[in-house]
């Protein structure tokens, strides 16, 4: 799945070392202790822009505050039991094949990717911050899990081959970019056909109330997960929230096919696995489902998306 991200082409591997070259257009790259560096630039002509400033920002916040960090005493038991508690993580487990090749896009410390990892899944984690991916691969190589890969990399630039991959995710990632619309067209890019897009995006009404809750959320916070949570939902750098009607025109005009959404866009739906399809709903039950999604600040009010991509 890896690529070159600057013409798109596969990239080889060289022998005993995380470096790698681009088949087609030469390009080299390095890394960074045992971490492939693919990190291009979102405009490499020299002028950084609001994209690659925001993304210099976010990378920043990061590698101060990896997210979503480890518990001490964290093992291959501990992240197969958290990712079991969590009903969407263990509804994806049980709705992605074992033979499924699957990108996280914005993966942090790594934790969906290695959970989904440990039924034999072929995973490639991605993110832009060395702290975080530093945490995710100790841990992976305490696990012994050598299915699953990580690298450094541009979400809009991404080193993953377009259209290799069964399933892309990108869940709480494309908010704290300058450009949400364009991380999503990056991402679908890298889906092939018949496959699956997840994005997980905070959502306007869901997250309103979340200030009112800051003090209460400081008090909870006591670990290093903890905090890392906190900050991440109180102080972080940049974000962006977005409405149901917003991503299902984002989905259109990709050409995507709308699947389901959790928590539904319709009431009365309770909905199925997350790769079962849901009705879509007209305006009026996305403006009412949204409205009811006030109460979900204290979880972020963090909703998700599945799209397929048509073939």
């Amino acid at each position: 799945m890896l690529g070159c991200p600057k013409c798109g082409a596969a990239l080889i591997a060289q022998a005993d070392s995380a470096d790698s070259t681009c088949s087609a257009c030469g390009a080299e790259y390095g890394a960074h202790e045992g971490i492939p560096d693919l990190f291009v630039p979102t405009d490499d002509t020299g002028d950084t822009g609001d994209t690659d400033a925001v993304t210099d920002k976010v990378r920043a916040f990061y590698e101060a505050h990896p997210f979503p960090s480890y518990q001490e005493g964290d093992d291959r038991g501990s992240l197969l039991r958290r990712g079991r508690a969590g009903g969407f993580t263990r509804a994806l487990d049980e709705a992605i094949p074992a033979s499924a090749r699957v990108v996280e896009l914005g993966c942090g410390t790594g934790q969906l990717s290695m959970f989904l990892g440990l039924a034999g899944r072929d995973c490639l984690g991605v993110d832009l911050s060395f702290a975080s991916l530093g945490a995710a691969t100790t841990f992976r190589d305490s696990a012994g899990l050598t299915n699953v890969r990580y690298v450094r990399g541009n979400l809009f630039r991404p080193p993953v081959v377009a259209g290799s991959a069964d399933y892309v995710l990108c869940n709480g990632v494309l908010h704290h970019t300058a450009d949400p619309r364009g991380g999503f067209a990056s991402a679908a890019r890298l889906v092939k056909p018949g496959g699956y897009l997840l994005v997980g995006l905070y959502n306007r009404w869901g997250r309103l109330l979340l200030p009112l809750l800051r003090s209460r959320h400081r008090e909870e916070a006591g670990s290093a997960r903890g905090d890392a949570w906190y900050l991440d939902q109180h102080h972080h750098p940049h974000e962006s929230r977005h409405t149901a009607d917003e991503v299902l025109r984002w989905l259109d005009e990709e050409g995507l096919e709308y699947v389901s959404t959790s928590p539904p866009i319709c009431f009365g739906d309770a909905g199925g696995g997350p790769f079962e399809r849901m009705p879509r709903g007209g305006r009026v039950e996305h403006w009412l489902a949204q409205l009811s999604w006030l109460g979900r600040a204290a979880d972020g009010g963090l909703w998700v998306t599945v799209a397929r991509k048509p073939g």
